[in-house]
């Protein structure tokens, strides 16, 4: 049977809204867990941590920066002060030798009379206390000895190196060379003032007087002897 044009048309017309799917609803947003909102304060209170943990280790490191340098200063210390003692105790060998010794009584005693090669001796023996004085001063320089302390060694040593008339003698001619120097700040005025006859008292002093005859001894109570 023949289908009427109406009737064919409604077969293309849409469907109703009732055939259609559902439209699709949305979820709800995920609400934030307590989790989630704690995490950035978390994170926050690590790199504080990881920051002291740094500094500290900075500080640690100088410490044992500091420690090590101060070591290694003391060290040092000990071993000039070594060097210095090693540099007059050869003073004193060689002033010992006999041949050395007469000229060093000499130069105390009677300077007048020193020859030429002994004055040339006299000469390089107090030239090498000077360097030893001299190498106190370079200690002070770099900070291995204080001022006090050059000062007290050259005031402890001079006496008995330069307490005499040649000694201060020879002293007044080296000062030009050292002006402007610590050596004539410090050692100047204490050779200045030193007594000229400091080493002839001294090397009388050392002189033992003769032995005498035993002393008679009287006793205490006179009767109990009759």
């Amino acid at each position: 049977m023949p289908l009427k044009l109406p009737d064919l048309l409604s077969g293309f017309r849409r469907k109703p809204a009732a055939d259609a799917a559902p439209p699709v609803e949305q979820a709800p947003a995920p609400i934030p867990s307590q989790q989630d909102t704690t995490a950035p304060g978390r994170l926050d209170r690590l790199n504080r941590w990881l920051t002291l943990a740094a500094n500290l280790g900075v500080l640690l490191g100088l410490i044992m920066l500091i420690v090590e340098v101060r070591q290694n200063a003391a060290l040092s210390r000990a071993a000039m002060e070594q060097q210095k003692n090693d540099v007059l105790a050869e003073i004193e060998f060689y002033i010992a030798k006999p041949e050395i010794s007469e000229v060093w009584i000499k130069s105390i005693r009677h300077p007048e009379d020193l020859t030429e090669p002994e004055l040339r001796t006299m000469d390089g023996i107090l030239v090498a206390l000077m360097l030893q004085w001299d190498h106190r001063f370079q200690m002070e320089s770099a900070g291995l000895a204080s001022r006090a302390d050059a000062r007290q060694h050259v005031l402890n040593s001079a006496p008995y190196y330069f307490g005499s008339r040649f000694a201060k003698h020879w002293w007044s001619l080296q000062a030009p060379g050292w002006e402007g120097t610590p050596m004539m700040e410090v050692a100047g005025p204490i050779v200045e003032g030193l007594d000229e006859n400091f080493l002839v008292t001294y090397l009388d002093k050392l002189k033992l007087p003769p032995k005498g005859p035993p002393a008679e001894i009287v006793p205490s109570n006179p009767e109990a002897t009759e």
